[in-house]
């Protein structure tokens, strides 16, 4: 991925506030259909005056490092610039979107989401018919949101219902229409935005519960790890990754992560691992041409053999019977 496709650049401050489908005057925003909006203030001080981050050419690095928070819609024209040391939280609505991050290269589909720890660099390439929307958010602000409202945010990745996904594009248009006109209201918007990504991960908080540790503080660093350590493992399904290098990734032995891993999510890191690695497979056998071959040593394995008796136990067939299958249900479709 070149570093240019990855960089958007602010328009100048003589440039009028613009609108999405009618919603309030925003500031400021970005060329080519990639929108980064910026709060006025912290959430602490709803009755300060502090200004937008500048938005001329030379400031874009210190607009982005100055927000508390970002919001970000890419209709696949550009790719977002993230706000550097933030955490971040990504939604996939149509299209696809790859992303390079610190745990490996990424694919979203629609419907599907990430969410990034603040030290994860992520770097995003959109289709051209792709809508992605995304919240970002710097380490002070994030502490103040989860000592004051209560809502944690997790690294991780998994999928939104349809709905879901309809609910958080609308709260998310909802707080950018908001930002430049009210900051207590810009304040609540984003305490809603939040609170709806949290309520659509129940899962999240159950597994968080049965992290070890005697204070949830210990429990959450856990657990990030974890986390990370998952995104890892999706960002690397084109090889074996050893339980030498997980243990290195997450700073823990090797006995006591698989040990903890097996606890908190009810099966095994290397039964987890190789699943990973046969849907890269199924994906690989139902969207190209790929020779068998070719596609098991794109996901890492040894041998043709390996990876033949590896799909026919997980997926019940053949990876010839899969890819007919597939062609099949297209055609039907």
């Amino acid at each position: 991925m070149s570093a240019g496709r990855a960089v958007s650049r602010l328009e100048t401050a003589a440039d009028p506030p613009t609108k999405i489908e009618g919603a309030a005057r925003l500031a400021p925003r970005v060329r080519n259909g990639l929108w980064a909006l910026m709060p006025i203030e912290p959430i602490t001080h709803p009755s300060s005056t502090s200004s937008p981050a500048v938005a001329d050419h030379a400031g874009a690095a210190t607009a982005h490092e100055a927000a508390p928070y970002q919001l970000y819609r890419s209709d696949g024209v550009d790719n977002p610039r993230i706000q550097p040391n933030a955490a971040s939280f990504w939604l996939q609505l149509r299209g696809r979107s790859r992303i390079e991050s610190r745990e490996g290269r990424l694919l979203l589909l629609p419907d599907q989401w990430l969410t990034f720890d603040h030290d994860s660099a992520p770097c995003i390439d959109t289709d051209a018919d792709s809508l992605l929307i995304g919240l970002s958010v710097s380490p002070p602000l994030l502490r103040q949101i989860e000592q004051q409202w209560r809502i944690e945010v997790h690294p991780g990745e998994g999928s939104f219902a349809p709905a879901r996904c309809r609910q958080l594009d609308d709260t998310w248009r909802r707080c950018a229409g908001v930002v430049a006109d009210d900051s207590r209201e810009s304040a609540q918007t984003l305490r809603r935005l939040l609170a709806s990504i949290r309520d659509a991960q129940p899962e999240l908080e159950q597994r968080l519960a049965r992290c070890p540790g005697r204070r949830r503080s210990r429990q959450r660093q856990v657990f990030s790890r974890l986390q990370r350590m998952r995104l890892y493992l999706r960002g690397n399904v084109h090889r074996a990754v050893s339980l030498e290098e997980l243990a290195q990734f997450t700073s823990y032995s090797p006995w006591w992560l698989s040990k903890t891993f097996r606890h908190v999510y009810g099966q095994t890191l290397k039964s987890y691992a190789l699943s990973l690695r046969i849907d890269h497979a199924c994906r690989l056998l139902a969207e190209t041409d790929l020779s068998i071959i070719e596609i098991s040593h794109d996901c890492g394995f040894d041998s043709p053999c390996s990876f033949a008796r590896r799909f026919r136990q997980h997926m019940d067939c053949t990876a010839s019977e899969y890819r007919v299958n597939s062609s099949a249900k297209k055609n039907q479709a």
